[in-house]
């Protein structure tokens, strides 16, 4: 069973994330760091995980992403959360936290979109993602999202 899963998920980011998963392929950047389809050493479940660079500034609104993947990932619409892991680096090399979650192989709407004939969506598939991006919308309410966080753990 994959470390991290619901049953055994990971509340801290004490541990280093060698030898428990592995990078495997970038599949997007965003503000705060860039996205790697990975995997899990022991089992080669396939994770997501958003690689960002510890630095003081923005501590909190990294604790904040945290706090809100603990507490929503149960939602069907958002990645269930596995955990959090401090990758140590070398002196003068800012350590790097890992948040380790749901792959959605499926890739983005903007993937979708590309990919599609003519570049549009047919009208049954937009009503489809609005409609689940509603689902959500009671977090978006009780939760100050930004903009590339909220949309990247939507599924």
């Amino acid at each position: 069973q994959l470390q991290g899963t619901p049953t055994h998920r990971r509340t801290d980011a004490d541990a280093d994330p060698v030898g428990i998963f592995e990078l495997v392929e970038l599949v997007g950047n965003g503000t705060y760091g860039q996205v790697y389809k990975g995997c899990h050493v022991k089992t080669g479940q396939l994770a997501a995980i958003k690689v960002m660079d510890v630095t003081g500034d923005e501590e909190e609104e990294i604790k904040a992403e945290i706090n809100m993947l603990k507490k929503y990932s149960h939602h069907r619409n958002i990645a269930t959360y596995y955990g959090a892991f401090i990758k140590k680096n070398p002196p003068g090399i800012d350590d790097q936290l890992w948040l380790v979650m749901e792959f959605c192989g499926a890739g983005s709407v903007t993937d979708l979109i590309k990919n599609t004939k003519g570049n549009s969506l047919k009208e049954e598939w937009t009503a489809y993602i609005c409609r689940e991006i509603l689902r959500v919308s009671n977090l978006v309410a009780n939760f100050l999202f930004q903009r590339d966080k909220f949309f990247f753990w939507i599924l």
